[in-house]
């Protein structure tokens, strides 16, 4: 019943997308399983519009965000070739390709599935607190407050540091909520010592991404435009839902991603010379900014 398979499969898929949104547009709201935390909030002058932001919480996973998101990208590439593969049958393009009714219905089964086998890892990752968080995210926190000596004492802004942001960006949303009129938040999440600097956007961030581009060419880095890697949330994501101009500051490489959010994320194995880098480009992009 190809048919019938698409109509599940999508509505599946739509439920759990307006679900899950719904759940994070109501983090700061939502009427059972409450708790409380605080954010710290820093400012020079009066009524800043440029700030720094970096959030304090930390967490550990069952399964580590590398696993994670190829589990995520796998799965959604199995998922669209199953639609396909089910639409192919519904219109009978299978016989005019050579293929049989019965060879069909194997590759639906096979896709299913593979399919189902791919999410497996996304499924069984549960909250755990087993991580001391060195570098998601106390190697930002050390950078934005590095960053705030650095920036000339004539200039105006705040600093962030966010509670909860590994609870869908909560302590971020509740500081955009109360805020009157939109800013602009250069957040820094994770910095390792090794890796490209990367800049991750979410839909906004014009002015926000040039001044940080333009502050890593004063003091001779380069870096990485692209957008936010799906399955992973930042507190940009949060000041942009919110009509803030924003973006993400990290750095790391694919070892970065496989220690993240796991219990192998420890102080030991940070130097310090990619906090002291970002620092610099942190202060470099206030100036631009301020």
């Amino acid at each position: 019943m190809p048919a019938a398979g698409i109509v599940v499969a999508i509505i599946s898929v739509l439920a759990s997308v307006l679900l899950g949104r719904y759940l994070v547009s109501r983090v700061s709201s939502f009427p059972s399983m409450r708790a409380s935390s605080k954010n710290l909030v820093a400012t020079r002058g009066s009524e800043p519009q440029v700030w720094l932001v970096a959030h304090t919480d930390s967490k550990s996973q069952t399964i580590g965000m590398l696993v994670r998101v190829g589990s995520l990208f796998l799965t959604w590439i199995f998922f669209v070739f199953l639609l396909l593969t089910m639409a192919r049958q519904i219109f009978g393009y299978s016989v005019a390709m050579g293929f049989s009714e019965d060879v069909g219905r194997l590759q639906i089964a096979a896709l299913t599935m593979v399919t189902i086998f791919a999410i497996v890892p996304f499924a069984l990752c549960f909250i755990t607190s087993k991580s001391p968080g060195a570098l998601d995210n106390a190697s930002g926190v050390a950078a934005v407050l590095l960053a705030s000596k650095l920036v000339p004492r004539e200039k105006s802004f705040g600093v962030l540091l966010t509670s909860g942001e590994e609870l869908a960006l909560a302590g971020a949303r509740a500081f955009a909520s109360v805020r009157q009129t939109p800013g602009t938040a250069i957040n820094c999440d994770t910095i390792d010592n090794n890796g490209r600097f990367i800049c991750m956007t979410s839909g906004s961030g014009k002015n926000a991404l040039e001044a940080v581009l333009n502050g890593a060419r004063k003091i001779g880095q380069s870096v990485r435009i692209r957008g936010t890697i799906r399955g992973i949330l930042t507190d940009s994501i949060a000041f942009a839902d919110a009509g803030w101009d924003t973006c993400t500051l990290s750095r790391g490489n694919l070892a970065t991603l496989a220690r993240v959010h796991t219990s192998r994320d420890k102080p030991g194995r940070i130097d310090g010379t990619g906090i002291a880098l970002a620092a610099r480009i942190l202060a470099a992009t206030i100036e631009e900014l301020a």
